[in-house]
């Protein structure tokens, strides 16, 4: 919605969602995830305690880093 320009924040996609900000925040920002870690949350192969909540709320930019916080 945003890249195409139908929305123009991510307030907007959440009013238009019936949804609250900090999820549609959190759920932004899991697309910055490194792919083996998105492809480790299909197979379902991450650490028993690590969840989605965990990885949405202030990943770290490198996915070095991310990897590093998760323990992968």
């Amino acid at each position: 919605m945003l890249e195409s320009g139908e929305a123009k924040s991510l307030k907007e996609i959440a009013a238009r969602e019936g949804i609250d900000n900090s999820y549609v925040s959190r759920m932004v920002n899991l697309t910055t995830l490194a792919p083996d870690i998105v492809a480790a949350i299909l197979d379902d192969a991450l650490p028993n305690h690590i969840t989605l909540f965990d990885l949405a709320v202030d990943p770290p930019a490198l996915w070095e880093e991310q990897r590093t916080r998760i323990g992968l």
